[in-house]
Parts: structure tokens; sequence; C-alpha cells
């Protein structure tokens, strides 16, 4: 049985995350920092934020099409290790 460290879990789980040629072109134009984006939690893919962000978190999720409240950002998935 093969067991990944933590940061192999992490770089995994970033190139599963960042998939999305949306997300790649919302970073490299806005400068957003990935790290502050919302993660689906019906797919584990990073998100948009979308109308009503402020007040209830709404996120869009373009690899599958949520759309509703965001339980958690990338950092704090992360920090929390949350990932799959």
């Amino acid at each position: 049985m093969i067991v990944k460290s933590r940061e192999e879990q992490i770089v995994q789980f970033l190139k599963h995350t960042s998939n999305s040629p949306l997300i790649r072109f919302n970073n490299s134009v806005k400068g957003t920092p990935m790290i502050s984006l919302p993660i689906c939690p019906k797919c584990e893919h990073t998100g948009l934020r979308d109308k009503g962000w402020m007040t209830h978190q709404t996120m869009t999720c373009p690899h599958c099409g949520y759309r509703g409240k965001a339980t958690h950002v990338l950092s704090t998935y992360l920090q929390e290790g949350c990932y799959k």
C-alpha cells in the first residue's frame, strides 16, 4: 500500500480543483488568488463567487453547475484537511 504525504495530497487536490478553464482564465485576468475562492460542496472543484456572496456566501461551480451556499473557501478547506 502506497501512502502519499500530506504535501503530495495537497498538490494532487489543487490539480483536481483547478482543472476548469474558466477558473484558470479568472485567475489570469482578474488576478484573484485562487486560495480565496469557494469550494463546491457537491464536486470539490473551485467555484466562483456569485451575486449574494457578501450576505449569503452564494457560489456557482463551473464544473458541475451547482449554485448555492458555499461552506468553505480553498484556504480553510486545505487547513482543515477536508479534501478527499
